[in-house]
């Protein structure tokens, strides 16, 4: 028993020790951490080794192995069996894996049904495997022979390092060739996965050649129970409320923390409203569940019902919105609308901001449509991901107050028929409403039936709302759109589209999604990757921007061989953007996108060319929400009561605009449980960021990668804090 528990604490001591120089604070949270998942092996792997000394003999294990190495007959016996069960629990595997996906892929409702018939399954297979064990092990234990033996190791124990050794191979093949690893946070996996191959280390060398010193060591059994004591300890000493510093440090950095924590959260959530206190945790009354970030702040009731901004006894003022009225300006859009949406496209990657890549623009086509338009360089989504973002630009509120269906939780929610968005608005005013897309979120088998056959059955955005015609043929499912190069027949389905509706002189309203430059990156031909880790993501991504921008391109000839570019408004923007590895979050580099909202997620471009109207580039910070207000402005249609946004159409005459912040809302989802808001300042100097633990404050213009936070030195602090608290409480 002590020596198990020695061993595999020791061992779990210096792995923590390497977890706490990577993690630089909250060295009691760390070591609390790591005793909760050592304790328990330890203890199982002594009882396993007192259980066979005492039905066996003492060091029973070591003379197992000597016996093995002495009695080929038995290590081929042995290693037969070993294979044999290897071979077996494979099938298995895979035989669950299979029946997983068909019993519990299709929703919530059968996954429940399914998870039973799954058990069923399982308990049927196993006596069929085990009744193919015996002439299976006939055949494994003449393979048994193959296996060398060397020196003291018998083909047991070459057979399993041998096998751990090929695991390891092959599942480091598959991440660092198949899988953009950089966003895996390996290390959150690797460094607990250390523990028994640290423990065996340990074992063999103090059994081995540093026996002599373990023996030196007096009363080793009393100083095994005073660790074991201690270790038992240390997870509530260590794990009660810690500082800012420490509780940032730990659930960001360490390598354990970023996963035990928030399990250990959802543990100890005492009112089970979703939220809990434990370890600094959101919840600033975990004994009340209608106490909980998120929920509607009820003023002078004597609690603070949201956990942001006190108990709200301040009069709200309603959110800043131009709805409800017919619109004012005489600027015309023309005839038609155009709005070419780019997927996930940082605004900083334009050649008009500089940005250049082999010492050239990326982005040829679009630096010269910018000449020719509106460019608003302070343009903001409100969400970080394509799930939240587009039906809050296409139906111009916040995400939070979009209407879903809740009783799925998913990553891909279904909106409502409730909402009112663009297509549903412009429709009645004459336009001929279409999208062009091809991608899995796009798919409504209600309107299209037969566009979505290879696209998982569940997946129902219902974002079609309000269109007369939206081709999303050839969208292929989740997994492998991330490859999916759609681009070319997009741009093509598109252009037929455009020649048919301008020889038939019909008046149009039309979104058309590319998805490129999307993760996982897809490599082009004459876009060699030269560069390695990081930077080949950055480089991929770059020549993505290089290709869509080329797409671009081919829609705006069309435009003009047609004619219809002197009748068309055209928009060019993106629904969010991406990270690479500059900010770390839930104990991760922040890679791609969805899960923060520093401004390299929510920048994004927006323009508009407009027949008639001069171009110019303006500073006004500005938010996606106002994309729907605008255009209904543009074509003298009333915009609803329920948007939110207001008309850009004054900066697009070159007047000022009212200086107005942007908000962002980051929502949790079944992959990533993190919630977090935002605001970029109405002169868009400052970045507010609240994560309902900590406060983020970054000067923009100082500090563009958003690296250091000024909430503790900002003079503006106080007040940048209130007015986005201010309008978490009134947004809802």
């Amino acid at each position: 028993m002590a020596t198990g528990l020695g061993v595999v604490l020791l061992a779990g001591l210096l792995l923590a020790l390497v977890d706490l120089l990577h993690t630089g604070d909250g060295v009691l949270a760390v070591l609390g951490l790591w005793a909760l998942i050592t304790l328990p092996i330890g203890l199982g792997v002594g009882l396993v080794l007192a259980g066979g000394n005492g039905m066996w003999w003492v060091g029973w294990l070591r003379k197992l192995l000597r016996r093995l190495r002495d009695d080929q007959p038995l290590d081929r016996a042995v290693a037969g069996v070993l294979i044999a069960a290897a071979i077996l629990g494979g099938m298995l595997a895979f035989g669950v894996s299979k029946l997983a996906l068909g019993l519990m892929g299709e929703s919530v409702q059968r996954k429940d049904i399914g998870a039973m018939l799954l058990g069923v399954a399982v308990v049927g297979l196993i006596p069929i495997l085990a009744l193919g064990a015996v002439p299976l092990y006939r055949v494994t234990r003449h393979l048994a022979a193959i296996i060398p033996a060397f020196g003291p190791c018998s083909r047991v124990v070459i057979l399993l390092i041998g096998s751990a050794g090929a695991m390891v191979a092959v599942g480091a093949f598959v991440v660092f060739t198949r899988l953009d690893y950089q966003a895996l946070n390996l290390g959150s996996l690797v460094m607990p996965a250390m523990l028994p191959v640290v423990s065996i280390v340990v074992g063999v060398l103090a059994y081995g050649p540093l026996a002599k010193l373990r023996e030196r060591i007096p009363a080793r059994g009393v100083i095994t129970i005073v660790v074991t004591v201690i270790a038992a300890v240390l997870p509530l000493v260590g794990l009660r409320t810690p500082s800012d510093a420490a509780r940032t440090a730990v659930t960001d950095r360490s390598y354990v923390g970023s996963r035990l924590i928030p399990a250990l959260r959802k543990l100890f959530d005492r009112d089970q409203d979703g939220y809990s206190a434990f370890f600094g945790g959101p919840d600033c009354d975990d004994r009340d569940d209608a106490v909980f970030p998120g929920a509607t702040e009820i003023p002078e009731n004597g609690k603070d019902d949201n956990c942001v901004g006190g108990d709200g006894k301040r009069e709200l003022v309603p959110v800043p919105r131009d709805a409800g009225a017919a619109p004012a300006s005489t600027l015309s859009g023309g005839k038609n609308v155009l709005v070419i949406f780019v997927d996930t496209l940082r605004h900083d990657r334009l050649g008009i901001t500089g940005y250049k890549r082999d010492d050239k623009s990326l982005t040829p086509r679009l630096d010269a449509f910018a000449q020719q338009a509106v460019v608003f360089d302070q343009a903001y989504a409100q969400a970080p991901n394509t799930p939240r973002s587009v039906p809050s630009f296409l139906g111009s509120r916040y995400p939070t107050q979009i209407a879903v269906d809740k009783s799925r939780r998913t990553n891909y929610p279904t909106v409502l028929d409730d909402n009112e968005l663009l297509f549903e608005v412009l429709k009645p005013a004459g336009f001929r409403t279409i999208g062009e897309t091809s991608h899995f979120y796009f798919c409504d088998r209600v309107r299209a039936p037969d566009t979505c056959k290879d696209v998982i059955s569940w997946m129902k955005s219902n974002i079609q709302q309000g269109a007369d015609e939206w081709d999303n043929s050839e969208a292929v499912d989740i997994g492998p759109s991330n490859r999916d190069v759609s681009g070319p027949r997009i741009v093509k389905k598109t252009i037929t589209k455009l020649d048919e509706l301008a020889k038939a002189d019909t008046k149009f309203a039309m979104l058309v999604h590319l998805s490129e430059p999307h993760s996982t990156y897809v490599e082009h031909d004459g876009y060699p990757i030269t560069e390695h880790g990081t930077a080949s993501l950055a480089q991929k991504y770059d020549y993505e921007i290089a290709v869509v921008d080329k797409r671009i391109g081919e829609l705006l000839e069309a435009l003009d061989k047609t004619g219809l570019a002197k009748t068309t408004t055209v928009v060019v923007m993106s629904d969010h953007g991406e990270a690479f590895g500059v900010h770390r979050a839930g104990g991760k580099q922040m890679f791609f996108h969805g899960q923060t909202l520093y401004r390299e997620l929510i920048h994004v471009p927006l323009m508009f060319r407009i027949p008639g109207v001069a171009p110019r580039r303006t500073n006004d910070v500005v938010q996606l929400l106002d994309l729907a207000p605008t255009i209904a402005d543009l074509f003298d249609v009333t915009v609803p009561a329920s948007w939110q946004g207001r008309s850009l159409v004054p900066a697009l005459e070159g007047k000022p605009l009212d200086p107005r912040p942007a908000f962002a809302e980051l929502m949790p989802v079944p992959d990533w449980e993190f919630e977090s808001r935002s605001m970029i300042s109405a002169d868009g100097k400052r970045h507010v960021m609240f994560d309902l633990t900590d406060w983020m404050i970054f000067d923009l213009e100082a500090d563009p990668d958003e690296t250091k936070n000024l909430v503790k030195t900002d003079p503006d602090a106080a007040k940048l804090q209130q007015d986005l608290t201010s309008w978490i409480e009134r947004a809802r």
